[in-house]
């Protein structure tokens, strides 16, 4: 227990450190390379959502790719429509986690940390500290996910909090609360999903439990963005705040057509349990971008709207 809460307060102060040194590099020197480069590679909403596709799937951290870009939101470096397209493409390239977490695959969070001190010890004179601070920055953010997320996982083993999750999973609503708030607890859908391919696998929740607590994972994973918003500018905090309501409407689309969504996964997926698991996640994320990538500025714009009201 005492070992949790000391890796679980490293793990948060990494994770802040990195969001201030990110937010340092950026606003200053390196900002205006970095804003020509992003401007260049997301100019349109399609090639915005491949990115955020591809580098989630690189990166194997969708709550990594958010908080980065809720960082260059706040920097001025992107604006929230850019920031909406490419939150779009982070839910669908995390799915790729999904399948490899499954094969219990970490994210090598100490590599990426040790890396990033060692390119900003090299960069520091060469290239400039802003450079420098920026490598610094994703290698914090990257183990700081994953150092907190490791420290709450001892949660998982409680045999009353999986219990519970299996009564709650019985009701499609009552499920999608229970793991929105069990993921929101361990701040990792990427865990949350492993816990529940295992649980799957051994026969001891249903497939139709599973997939409503998966849905519930897709908004507890929020909670990291929304934490880094809460010290980001006025804009940081609208682009965290839309991420959760992106991923509160693809679950919301869904609940409806429940059984339907669960019997058209088992049809098209293999008949390993922990498969459909991963296609569920899969269609849910491609699903969500279908509906609402058509008309993704008038959404913004609306919650705009909403904002000044509030």
């Amino acid at each position: 227990m005492v070992a949790s809460v000391c890796r679980l307060l490293c793990g948060m102060l990494l994770f802040f450190a990195g969001m201030a040194f990110l937010r340092k590099g950026l606003r200053r020197k390196i900002g205006i390379r970095v804003e020509k480069a992003l401007r260049a590679l997301t100019p349109k909403p399609v090639t915005a959502v491949i990115v955020g596709t591809l580098v989630t799937s690189a990166i194997q951290s969708s709550s990594t790719v958010t908080v980065i870009v809720v960082s260059l939101v706040d920097s001025g470096v992107i604006d929230v429509y850019q920031a909406f397209y490419i939150i779009m493409g982070a839910n669908l390239g995390t799915c790729l986690t999904s399948y490899i977490v499954a094969f219990r695959v970490g994210i090598p969070g100490p590599l990426v940390l040790v890396i990033s001190v060692l390119v900003y010890v090299l960069m520091r004179k060469r290239s400039g500290s802003d450079t420098a601070l920026v490598f610094l920055g994703l290698g914090c953010i990257v183990e700081g996910v994953e150092v907190t997320g490791s420290a709450l996982a001892w949660l998982a083993e409680v045999p009353d909090i999986l219990h519970a999750l299996i009564v709650f999973g019985q009701i499609p609503l009552f499920g999608v609360l229970a793991g929105a708030v069990f993921t929101g607890i361990i701040q990792s859908s990427s865990a949350a999903t492993a816990i529940l391919v295992g649980l799957v696998r051994e026969g001891l929740v249903d497939l139709r439990s599973a997939v409503s607590l998966a849905l519930g994972s897709n908004i507890g994973t929020c909670v990291t963005t929304l934490i880094a918003g809460l010290w980001a500018s006025s804009a940081g905090r609208f682009t965290s705040r839309l991420h959760l309501v992106f991923n509160l409407i693809g679950v919301v689309t869904v609940l409806p057509v429940f059984n339907a969504f669960v019997t058209m996964v088992s049809v098209v997926s293999p008949a390993d349990p922990g498969y459909r698991l991963a296609n569920a996640h899969t269609l849910l994320n491609l699903m969500s971008i279908l509906v609402i990538f058509p008309w993704g500025r008038q959404f913004v714009d609306l919650m705009k709207g909403r904002r000044k009201w509030m």
